[in-house]
């Protein structure tokens, strides 16, 4: 059980991290899948790397943020 109370009431910060989270979880999913059939050191394999450290950046940034409950959109709610 989460010792923090639970608000029904989303904030617009907390929406755009889900977002993101699934997104970018989605899209590491999907290049994870291709991975294996690309042949290392070729440019395809490449940007598949790069592609997987930016979407790895992204869900630790969103995943902090939503654990620490970061508002930084606090003046659209």
């Amino acid at each position: 059980m989460s010792s923090r109370p639970r608000n029904p009431e989303r904030t617009t910060s907390e929406v755009v991290f889900r977002i993101v989270l699934v997104l970018s979880a989605t899209l590491a999913v999907l290049v994870l899948a291709v991975f294996p059939f690309q042949r290392p050191g070729t440019g395809s394999w490449v940007v598949s790397v790069l592609a997987l450290c930016v979407q790895a950046l992204l869900i630790a940034v969103a995943g902090v943020g939503l654990y620490l409950g970061w508002q930084p959109l606090r003046a659209f709610d």
